[in-house]
């Protein structure tokens, strides 16, 4: 009489254990699903975080080019810091001298390079915060750049100028430099190195499209890989002899100061390349 009565039960029995198999086995789905939201929530943020790093280092970049062609025209030097008294006869037709190779480390030709192969921006490491060669921020020109806390670069950028003659290039369109500069951003490891090149028309004219630092900017912007000998796969031409330039226009088009520039994204693989 009692046995259909335990047969109920039993299935009773095996029902609640179904559900409660079923119900863990919907908790860990639940759980498996949360944890990759979570996960990529956190690659998104780290993505951005490194895109705003590599923005503030490409800013850096970009001041430090600035500051540089300011250095070329010496215009921006101030009373209260003025640039050493021979730093201004270094650039212009009769000032090549002081672009050595390994460039220069004295008080009034710090950063110039003599053009070579390859190229001083290749076999200098530009990321040493301590190489002489090159120029800090606002060395010879006395500007500001805050650095080293909040969202400011981790350290000042720097550059080094090169004195360069590129391919077809004569004596009445003035004198040609080729900057390039780095710049960090709130983490030191964050780099970013520009490059431009800059013309300083004879005394006699005033060039076309503007004078001075940055009087023009061309349309020569490249943002490609570079190879083992400065050669960019775009817009810029560097043959890795010192006498490439990024985005070199034609003659009746060049401004005077800045009349292309480009990334360099490959810098520490070319780096590492021309070492000893």
């Amino acid at each position: 009489m009692n046995t259909p009565v335990m047969h109920g039960r039993a299935r009773r029995g095996t029902e609640r254990g179904l559900a409660l198999v079923c119900a863990l086995l919907l908790m860990l789905a639940a759980m498996v699903i949360g944890v990759a939201v979570v996960r990529g929530a956190f690659v998104l943020l780290a993505a951005a975080s490194n895109e705003r790093d590599r923005n503030i280092a490409q800013a850096a970049a970009e001041a430090a080019l600035r500051d540089a062609e300011h250095d070329i025209a010496g215009r921006a030097a101030t009373s209260a810091n003025p640039a050493p008294p021979g730093r201004a006869a270094h650039f212009g037709p009769g000032g090549g001298a002081a672009f050595v190779d390994g460039c220069g480390r004295g008080a009034d030709d710090r950063g110039l390079c003599l053009a070579r192969s390859p190229p001083a921006w290749q076999l200098l490491d530009l990321a040493a915060g301590d190489n002489p060669a090159l120029v800090p921020y606002g060395q010879f020109t006395g500007a500001v750049l805050a650095v080293g806390r909040g969202a400011l670069p981790a350290r000042l950028p720097a550059y080094l100028i090169e004195r360069i003659t590129p391919p077809g290039a004569t004596a009445g369109q003035g004198v040609f430099y080729r900057i390039t500069a780095i710049g960090f951003g709130t983490r030191a490891s964050t780099q970013v190195v520009l490059q431009s090149l800059y013309r300083l028309p004879p005394p006699s004219t005033g060039g076309a499209g503007g004078s001075g630092a940055g009087g023009g900017q061309g349309d020569g912007h490249g943002n490609g890989d570079d190879n083992d000998h400065g050669e960019p796969h775009d817009n810029g031409h560097d043959d890795g002899h010192g006498n490439g330039s990024p985005g070199q226009p034609q003659e009746h088009q060049l401004p005077a100061g800045r009349i292309g520039w480009r990334e360099i994204a490959n810098w520490s693989e070319l780096h590492a390349r021309a070492r000893p």
